[in-house]
């Protein structure tokens, strides 16, 4: 039972590791404008965790962190900017006394959503897929309606703790331990279930090939699907600063 492999240590094993990777998180996102690069380092980890592959908790949520960092705190700090905007106008609705239209309510109600399921997909695809910000934005409001059923069961995923301490309040210090950690953890499972998908189509050569060069960044994984075509990206120092270029293309300047 107490074996090293037996499933009773592996279970125990994964519990330590989420209660690590939810102390990180919140760590992390205590200055409110790392949360973006904090959650998306999280994803990384529990993609891997999900897969069983080998896994360093700190080292690799802390390289994962610095490596989404830019970009994750770009689409956090705009996604701040909207919920902002949508606070003050739900403010004015609630207590201005003005009489506004059902019509109005339900525009806002519908934006609300449509904000939630965008970044339900947000930060996973950040930490599975290399893209441009606008990319990323773009393909997770896709991905999010494209699979609905799936969206849905992601945001009720946030409902399982709250279910939990309402049932067994004994439960709450556990909660606090794992609360976040496990969230992301539990949701990585349908979230891969929805990447596998594209990953396999472009491993295949499935997508159907661009014609037209103005829809060449159409598709729902248009960089992703360059960055398989042209290889690995690797970082190198050009004109006074960092940037990322296809491995293949590096390889073939040395030659």
């Amino acid at each position: 039972m107490f074996k090293l492999d037996s499933p009773l240590m592996n279970f125990l094993s994964k519990i330590a590791d989420i209660m690590i990777l939810n102390l990180l998180l919140i760590i992390c996102s205590i200055p409110v404008v790392t949360v973006g690069a904090a959650v998306s380092a999280a994803y990384y980890m529990t993609f891997k965790m999900v897969k069983n592959e080998e896994t360093y908790i700190v080292r690799g949520f802390f390289k994962a962190f610095k490596d989404n960092f830019k970009q994750a705190t770009v689409m956090w700090l705009l996604v701040l900017l909207v919920i902002g905007i949508l606070s003050v106008d739900y403010t004015i609705i609630v207590y201005s006394g003005i009489e506004f239209s059902r019509w109005i309510r339900l525009a806002m109600v519908t934006v609300t959503m449509i904000l939630l399921m965008g970044v339900v997909f947000m930060f996973p695809l950040q930490a599975r897929f290399i893209n441009p910000v606008r990319y990323t934005i773009k393909n997770s409001f896709l991905m999010a309606l494209s699979h609905l059923p799936t969206t849905v069961l992601l945001i009720a995923v946030y409902a399982v703790p709250v279910v939990v301490f309402y049932f067994v309040p004994q439960s709450l210090p556990i909660l606090i331990l794992l609360a976040f950690g496990l969230i992301v953890y539990l949701k990585s499972f349908l979230l891969l279930r929805v990447f596998r998908r594209y990953e396999e189509a472009f491993a295949a050569g499935t997508e159907a090939p661009v014609t037209d060069p103005s829809e060449a960044d159409s598709g729902i994984f248009a960089e992703s699907d360059r960055i398989e075509r042209e290889g690995k990206m690797v970082k190198v120092f050009r004109n006074g600063k960092f940037v990322e270029v296809p491995e293949k293309s590096l390889n073939n300047e040395n030659k």
